[in-house]
């Protein structure tokens, strides 16, 4: 008998509990709804900006160091500074998580120019540079029906991923006017999902997901154009324990068309099979059209792992912050 998928069932937005959700603005911690940026923020005006986004599960954190790898990274390559050291970040990151009294959460942090100095559009003179964060429950971007469904997905001709010798995808950033163009253009033609081409013409990203296929038995994913996912790596370190070969490499349209099977990969689901991709079924036989084995024992095991504790840093585990904020009510 085939392996069925098994998704957690109460992260809906029925059972978010939004009036737990907090906010660290200002050197103030805030309920979410009374977050505010100024209008003249340059995160705000020009995305000069960057951003990350981690999950908490049953009151620890997944993968944390690895998303504050990813976020100093950016904001060294993007010239933004927090205005923290790391470990000043994680404790913040943590007391926030323990304030929301949430357990399954996403936490965004996020570091911009600051507000806009009169007279001058100089980078190097914008030096107030703005750290806020925010909690949020959890809620599923695939929940079990979907998942079951498997997304539907379209490749975008016409509308290339920006070059990465413009804006460096390794730099997670806010500039998705190509992944809202690409969006509105599926969605337009009937499709849940876009997937766009690299300026080669080569498989890039989904908006907010990595790309994976499964070709000849292995896990294949895009490793140019493509910001390098977190949840992804989980999914290829899965794969090697469980003996699935996984690499990343160049992916052209026509292998993601012959493909046995297809996901998408992000925080906010580990992964969201693709059942059909520009109108035909993915796969073969018996598996054409719904998520495939190598899909369902992935996405399965990464579930195990995290009830189990696997890369789960405990909040309680991490210090208080060492620095003055407000209280949120």
């Amino acid at each position: 008998m085939a392996e069925m998928l098994h998704v957690p069932t109460h992260l809906t937005t029925a059972n978010a509990d939004f009036s737990q959700a907090l906010a660290f603005v200002d050197g103030q911690v805030v309920p979410l709804g009374e977050a505010r940026i100024p209008v003249r923020d340059l995160g705000l005006m020009y995305a000069d900006m960057t951003y990350d986004v981690v999950h908490s599960w049953k009151g620890g954190f997944f993968r944390l160091e690895d998303h504050l790898d990813r976020f100093l990274a950016s904001c060294a390559g993007l010239r933004l500074d927090p205005g923290m050291t790391r470990e000043q970040l994680r404790r913040l990151l943590a007391g926030l998580l323990r304030r929301s009294l949430l357990p399954d959460t996403l936490v965004y942090f996020a570091c911009t120019r600051g507000t806009a100095v009169p007279g001058t559009r100089d980078p190097a003179k914008h030096n107030a540079h703005r750290f806020f964060a925010t909690v949020t429950p959890l809620i599923l971007r695939g929940q079990p029906e979907e998942m079951r469904r498997g997304l539907h997905a379209m490749i975008v001709r016409g509308v290339p991923r920006i070059a990465a010798d413009s804006v460096n995808p390794h730099w997670k950033n806010t500039h998705w006017g190509d992944f809202h163009r690409g969006t509105f253009a599926a969605k337009d033609a009937g499709y849940d999902v876009a997937v766009l081409l690299g300026p080669d013409g080569a498989v890039a990203e989904a908006p907010g997901f990595n790309v994976v296929a499964v070709l000849d038995g292995g896990l294949v994913s895009p490793e140019a154009n493509v910001l390098p996912g977190i949840s992804c790596r989980t999914m290829f370190e899965i794969a090697c324990d469980l003996g699935i070969p996984a690499r990343y490499g160049r992916l052209m349209p026509e292998d993601l068309a012959r493909a046995e099977e297809v996901f998408l990969t992000a925080t906010s689901c580990g992964l969201f099979p693709v059942t059909r991709l520009d109108g035909a079924k993915v796969g073969r036989g018996a598996h054409a059209g719904v998520p495939g084995p190598i899909t369902t024992r992935l996405l399965n095991t990464y579930y195990d792992r995290k009830n189990a504790g696997w890369h789960i840093t405990p909040a309680a585990s991490i210090p208080p912050p060492d620095m003055p904020w407000e209280a949120p009510r």
